[in-house]
């Protein structure tokens, strides 16, 4: 999750700069923002697929567990 909102910090910091330094666009602090959130977004989402996917597993193992159990 922290690597990903770091790259996200990344890669919107050195779009603002590319922008402003090649096009004399200053859209600063916007791109480092959006790309910011969607770096945070992107965290969240792998959390909650790696906390399902866990969850999914214990899920069978308790399944299979009550199944020898019988």
């Amino acid at each position: 999750m922290v690597a990903s909102c770091l790259i996200g910090l990344a890669m919107g910091y050195y779009l603002d700069k590319w922008l402003l330094e090649s096009y004399e666009i200053n859209s600063s602090p916007w791109g480092l923002l959006i790309f910011l959130g969607l770096g945070i977004v992107s965290g969240f989402r792998n959390v909650y697929i790696l906390t399902d996917r866990e969850l999914r597993r214990q899920q069978h193992e308790d399944e299979k567990e009550q199944q020898d159990g019988e």
